[in-house]
């Protein structure tokens, strides 16, 4: 059997234009720069080892690149990256990537198919201190999938809850004193961000309970 690692193909196996011809022929799906074989599963480990094919390998998978490896968010259309400083290698190996230096503790990364990845806390956290603010984008244009463009959108809280409720946090506590740990202006911010999930956070764990209720009676 073909490990994921060896399902995902590139241009450096196979010609663009090869690529492109199975694509149209049903054979292969294309995600990131990467193609797959069409029984591969769409799942985090396929979305991880695409994703590292855009960068060097001591790059670690981050903010929305994460969340989109954990099927919580679409791809974004630059992934997020970041290696530890002192690494000295902020190489791109493709343009539809950016690659920031960084301090990571241990536990603010797991190992996805050998691929580095914040973990979905650290995601959470990232996302509420560094997704820019902005006052143009309307907030009825925007779904609870959409890329979170603002504080005032709810795609963004969605998104946190949705990081919070997969990594099985019953509340925002722990996001909290993570934010905490972080430069103070942008603490506050992540910190007024978290304040608006813990409402969508009880409502998706009231969802799984309810759930998990059917799935016992049925």
């Amino acid at each position: 059997m073909l490990t994921p690692r060896r399902r995902v193909r590139t241009v450096n196996d196979l010609p663009l234009a090869e690529l492109y011809g199975a694509r149209l022929d049903g054979q292969v799906f294309q995600v990131a720069d990467s193609w797959c074989v069409i029984d591969e599963i769409d799942g985090c480990d396929t979305r991880a080892i695409a994703a590292s094919q855009l960068v060097p390998p001591r790059a670690i998978a981050e903010q929305l690149t994460a969340a989109w490896i954990y099927g919580l968010a679409p791809e974004p259309r630059r992934h997020q990256f970041c290696v530890l400083i002192g690494a000295r290698t902020t190489a791109l190996w493709s343009p539809r990537a950016r690659v920031r230096e960084i301090v990571r503790s241990p536990d603010d990364v797991q190992t996805i198919s050998g691929v580095r990845v914040t973990t979905p806390l650290r995601t959470a956290v990232d996302l509420a201190r560094y997704t820019p603010t902005s006052t143009t984008t309307p907030t009825s244009t925007l779904t609870s999938t959409s890329t979170p463009t603002s504080t005032s959108t709810p795609a963004l809280t969605a998104l946190l809850a949705r990081l919070l409720h997969y990594g099985d946090y019953r509340d925002i506590t722990a996001a909290v004193c993570l934010c905490q740990r972080g430069s103070p202006a942008h603490s506050a911010l992540a910190i007024a961000r978290f304040a608006a999930v813990t409402a969508p956070l009880d409502t998706l764990h009231q969802q799984n309970a309810a759930a998990a209720r059917a799935a016992t009676v049925g």
